[in-house]
């Protein structure tokens, strides 16, 4: 039963990141854009969660700790990057 739950959790999770792929491809914007590729990285933690919790790894703790800190981290300094044009 609980087998179903995490088929569903995935089927949920890749329609999301259809639709945030389809739209990333279809916005003009810079700004969109690296707000949307924040939104992938976070379905893709996701994915891993739920994988995790199918399939047993040793260090599943570690790294969605490392990728929930990174995915806080990089996309803020991505978008500096980007407001101002790549200067430092």
């Amino acid at each position: 039963m609980f087998e179903y739950f995490l088929w569903v959790a995935l089927g949920l999770i890749a329609v999301a990141l259809l639709g945030t792929l389809l739209l990333m491809v279809r916005s003009r914007d810079e700004y969109v854009i690296v707000a949307i590729s924040d939104l992938v990285f976070y379905s893709m933690i996701g994915f891993y969660i739920v994988w995790s919790m199918y399939n047993r790894t040793q260090i599943a703790y570690e790294i969605i700790l490392l990728a929930s800190v990174v995915g806080g981290i990089l996309p803020t300094m991505s978008m500096a990057r980007i407001i101002s044009r790549g200067r430092r």
